[in-house]
């Protein structure tokens, strides 16, 4: 009995931390999967939520095969234009609208894929930008004067329109567009070489749009610029989808090199009234790389004859529009800036 009882039992198996080492990344593996695909179904249901959340704040527009949308507000003789910077669209002027709507007519329109406007194929270099806001303008109906006011990447796309179309524009407002500086490459090996060091993080973001993280993040990134709690969360929704993050990789990266040349060609605007704003928090540079931020600011501030610069001080790059009293003061350059266009005088501070 005692042998057929010994040989009923068995011997407890060994298994060595390997074996505990390959389940538990088995398992992490899994885990990962799994959050992978809850990310991507939340960034595919979060999209068709917010377009039936958030309809389109203006009218759509047919310009070379896909629909751009401008929103247009208020009264006047003349119109301010409104261009949004990287990743952005025609709601961060939301304040800013709304003061200058009491005193004349203002129209913030979305680049294509940005907003309210369907993405849009081929290049996506600043003089397409530009010859696209020109068609829409003119598919509209607005007619000109314009004054142009660009924050971030929208500034230099403004001052570029300027230099493009110089007898339809009677007024410049630049905002804070010191944060992307326009890159000089010796070559086109050196800026393909930027490229690729910008593309590693570039990927990283594409990850973080399509499953859903961008999308979580944002509401937060809004609300302490001081935009409005309802309009934050419309803000971070037209931020989240991919085409948003699509089509801003496509107008700052691979067009870069475009946009260096098209930048270098606006730099003389001759008398064109124009004012600089700048904020003065966030700052967050090297000496050296401050230093270049501040050889920049003097040498925007001689593209034009009639050029004013001020510091909207404790404004940051997205407070300056955000907040009441920095759009407050955003808006009054833009108001100097229609009285300047009007009267013909000098700018003064």
């Amino acid at each position: 009995m005692s042998t057929i009882a010994s040989q009923g039992k068995h011997e407890p198996i060994k298994r060595g931390y390997l074996f505990y080492i390959k389940r538990g990344l088995k398992l992490l593996a899994i885990g990962l999967a799994m959050l992978l695909v809850l990310g991507f179904a939340y960034q595919i249901i979060g999209t068709e939520t917010d377009k039936a959340a958030y309809p389109v704040r203006g009218q759509l527009y047919s310009v070379d095969g896909h629909q751009m949308n401008i929103y247009c507000t208020g009264e006047g003789n003349s119109t301010v234009v409104l261009e949004a910077g990287g990743l952005a669209n025609s709601l961060w002027w939301v304040r800013v609208q709304a003061q200058l709507e009491k005193h004349t007519r203002v129209c913030a329109y979305d680049r294509a894929g940005q907003g309210w406007s369907e993405p849009a194929a081929g290049s996506r270099d600043a003089l397409t930008l530009v010859s696209e806001l020109h068609t829409l303008l003119a598919q509209a109906g607005i007619q000109p004067p314009y004054i142009l006011a660009g924050h971030s990447f929208g500034a230099i796309l403004m001052r570029i329109y300027a230099h493009q179309y110089p007898e339809q524009v009677s007024g410049l407002v630049q905002v804070d567009s010191g944060l992307l500086i326009p890159q000089q490459f010796a070559s086109q090996d050196e800026f393909q070489q930027w490229k690729s060091s910008n593309d590693i993080l570039q990927a990283l973001l594409w990850g973080m749009t399509r499953f859903g993280i961008v999308r979580l993040m944002m509401p937060n990134q809004f609300a302490t610029w001081g935009y409005p709690p309802e309009i934050a969360g419309e803000l971070a929704a037209l931020r989240s989808s991919n085409s948003v993050f699509d089509s801003d990789y496509a107008e700052r990266l691979p067009a870069r090199w475009a946009l260096n040349e098209a930048s270098a060609n606006a730099e003389h605007l001759g008398n064109l009234p124009m004012v600089v704003l700048w904020g003065t928090e966030g700052l967050n540079f090297s000496p050296a790389d401050l230093e270049k931020l501040h050889d920049f600011q003097r040498e925007i501030a001689t593209y034009s004859s009639n050029s004013l610069s001020r510091n909207v001080e404790g404004a940051d790059h997205g407070t300056i529009l955000g907040k009441e009293q920095y759009a407050g003061q955003v808006s009054a350059a833009i108001l100097d800036m229609i009285q300047a266009a009007q009267t013909g005088k000098p700018l003064t501070s």
